[in-house]
């Protein structure tokens, strides 16, 4: 066992709608252990946190941790949260979930203080501290998925602001005429590159009767078409394909566009599972950044990847405990 084993950790849970993840994580970003649970569903009772809680106890025993080295549990929500309070205001996949103080939940269950925090600005949280912005105090996150995240930091603290929405990213106007949003609005970032607007555009081009691989690759109904199967349809070089994260890249960079003048940024990261198309996505992005961002001299450069992929919301919400502690 190392020393970094005798010394305090935290429990990261990043909640999902699908699964969540349980990690034990030092102050200094060691990973020591994680398991992955498949996040159950109820109707009259918030049975994922029953879950989580649990899970962390299953964990904690099962790597012989004594409760006086847990500084305490960090929940990532993929929802709109209350951290002061600990209430998950609303949780779209988890609607069971909505209202419930999941902080006093998992402090009852398991004896040590916990934090919450909202998922997007957990993996922001988590790339200042353990990933890519660890040598920087001002960044800005997007997460591209189903939806599209984000989260920023100014003078090395993620910021939310007095209602939880600064860095809300997705909801950027970057089409006033575009289409409507999950939020009600029209023209969000969202609306436009999200998981399903990026397969809407190849399908509505495939059915223009445009030549492409994906024809074969979507399935008779289009059912096989993913962004993962489109970004390795444009590294081919399939001309549609390359349309598709080419309009992916201008919307997200006139996003970025918005987010340089107003934040002043030292970088910018893309994270999510979109993310994962790379350079054909980052380049697209920074050439609109590039003609579009002439007022601030931004480095197109600083447009990078995210480091810690699907782990960042779990090392995030651990570090959900060390501000936590350090403020305590």
């Amino acid at each position: 066992m190392s020393a970094q084993r005798n010394n305090p950790v935290a429990v990261g849970v990043d909640l999902g709608g699908t699964t969540f993840r349980v990690g034990l994580i030092t102050r200094e970003g060691e990973l020591l252990t994680q398991q992955e649970y498949p996040t159950p569903r109820s109707d009259d009772e918030p049975a994922a946190l029953h879950a989580a809680a649990a899970a962390v106890e299953g964990v904690l025993e099962s790597e012989a941790v004594k409760a006086d080295r847990v500084a305490g549990v960090g929940m990532g929500i993929p929802g709109p949260v209350d951290p002061e309070s600990g209430t998950i205001r609303q949780c779209p996949n988890l609607h069971e979930l909505d209202g419930v103080n999941a902080t006093e939940l998992m402090s009852q269950a398991t004896g040590t203080p916990a934090y919450i925090g909202n998922d997007a600005y957990c993996a922001t949280l988590a790339e200042l501290r353990y990933g890519a912005g660890r040598d920087v105090a001002n960044l800005v996150m997007l997460t591209l998925g189903t939806g599209v995240g984000g989260g920023i930091a100014l003078d090395n603290e993620v910021r939310r602001g007095p209602r939880q929405i600064m860095g809300e990213v997705g909801h950027l106007i970057v089409e006033p005429d575009g289409p409507r949003c999950g939020c009600g609005n029209h023209g969000c970032l969202e609306a436009l590159v999200g998981r399903d607007r990026m397969v809407d555009y190849a399908i509505r081009l495939l059915e223009q009767g445009r030549a492409s691989s994906l024809g074969e690759r979507a399935g008779p109904r289009h059912e096989q078409l993913t962004p993962r199967v489109i970004a390795e349809a444009a590294q081919g070089g399939d001309e549609l394909a390359l349309e598709v994260m080419a309009r992916t890249g201008y919307y997200v960079g006139v996003a970025i566009c918005d987010c340089i003048v107003l934040c002043d940024p030292d970088l910018i990261l893309i994270g999510g599972g979109i993310a994962g198309a790379g350079q054909l996505l980052l380049e697209p992005i920074r050439r609109t950044v590039r003609h579009r961002s002439m007022i601030s001299g931004f480095d197109v450069s600083r447009i990078v990847a995210a480091e810690l992929g699907n782990e960042a919301g779990m090392y995030g919400a651990a570090a959900l405990v060390w501000e936590g502690s350090a403020e305590g």
